[in-house]
């Protein structure tokens, strides 16, 4: 399966060696996340997904720099329904599903943290973008688009 990283930063990339590239992800991505890291992407088509896919929380998009900036209240409205989908699994979860390696145990964590979705490359270091969001993002800040990656895993 793919996945895809979205370089975003918090200045216009201007230079060469701001982009994100494959080498990034040789150290402790590819072999343990991923089998590999492409730069052969439809960069504009991914980023109409994401933007898509992140329109129903309200985020703002400028095309013409390829930024996007996250609202006040992104953050609750993005968690939302996954918090209350992982409060009715723990209700209903059982001893004997919890201390097992059931469907529900990986639910909950995948509800926690999607591990093969979407990356954030950011500031040099990647991310799931559920823990760019929990610990890095900034309501309000604009980001800029850099590098796009396509992931296989």
């Amino acid at each position: 399966m793919h996945g895809t990283i979205f370089q975003l930063e918090e200045k216009p990339l201007r230079f060469e060696e701001d982009f994100a590239c494959e080498e990034d992800f040789y150290e402790g991505f590819v072999g343990i996340i991923a089998d590999y890291v492409s730069e052969d992407v439809n960069k504009e088509e991914e980023i109409n997904y994401f933007i898509t896919y992140l329109g129903k929380y309200g985020i703002i998009y400028n095309s013409e720099e390829q930024s996007i900036v996250f609202p006040e209240g992104f953050k609750a409205k993005y968690f939302s329904e996954r918090f209350l989908k992982l409060k009715k699994i723990i209700e209903d979860l059982i001893i004997e599903e919890f201390s097992t390696d059931s469907t529900k145990v990986w639910i909950l964590k995948n509800l926690i943290e999607e591990k093969y979705g979407i990356y954030i490359y950011h500031k040099g270091s990647w991310r799931t973008f559920d823990e760019f969001v929990r610990y890095n993002l900034k309501e309000g800040q604009e980001y800029y688009i850099g590098t796009v990656l396509d992931y296989h895993f």
